[in-house]
Order: C-alpha cells, then structure tokens, then sequence
C-alpha cells in the first residue's frame, strides 16, 4: 500500500474504517451510527469524523451498497484482501 506523506492515511486507519463498515452492516445501517463510530475514533487517528465517514461510506460502495464512488486504490485492494474477515480478526490485524 502507499499513502501520500501528508494525508495521514494508512493500512492501521484504513482497516479501522473497514471494522466500522462491517459493524454497521452487522447492525443493517442504522442511521446516525456511522457518524457515531467515526467520532469514536476521530480521536485516536487524529482525522476528522468527516473523513472517516467519507472513507467509510468508499467501503459502502466497494461492496456494492452505494452508489460507485471514488474509492481509492488502497481502499479497493484493503476490501479485497480483508473484506471477508470478521471484525475480531481484523481487531487483531490492527492490534486492538
């Protein structure tokens, strides 16, 4: 994966973004519970609750729940190659 210097993305945020996705598909999407999850971990990953969001709802499209979005290349393979794991395992990808 490679993430620009500034952007303050990387494979960690990516796969935090992907355990909210799951979450919020094991919950049938719920309204207001992404922006929700996101603001729980805006504080940790330093980005703001917007962009997680944005990031999330990229995850949405990946998979086909949106509309197609402009996902990025890192977001596409990220879902390839964790998508079908659960959230524990991708807790523990990540070290929580």
């Amino acid at each position: 994966m490679s993430y620009r210097n500034a952007s303050q993305w990387d494979e960690k945020k990516e796969i935090q973004c992907l355990i909210i996705f799951k979450k919020l598909e094991a919950e049938k999407f719920p309204y207001g519970k992404q922006m929700d999850y996101c603001r729980e971990i805006s504080k940790a990953t330093k980005l703001s609750p917007g962009n997680l969001s944005a990031k999330v709802s990229n995850y949405k499209s990946v998979a086909g729940i949106n509309k197609a979005s402009n996902a990025s290349i890192n977001t596409i393979e990220l879902y390839k190659k964790y998508g079908h794991l659960s959230i524990t395992k991708l807790q523990n990808i990540i070290g929580k």
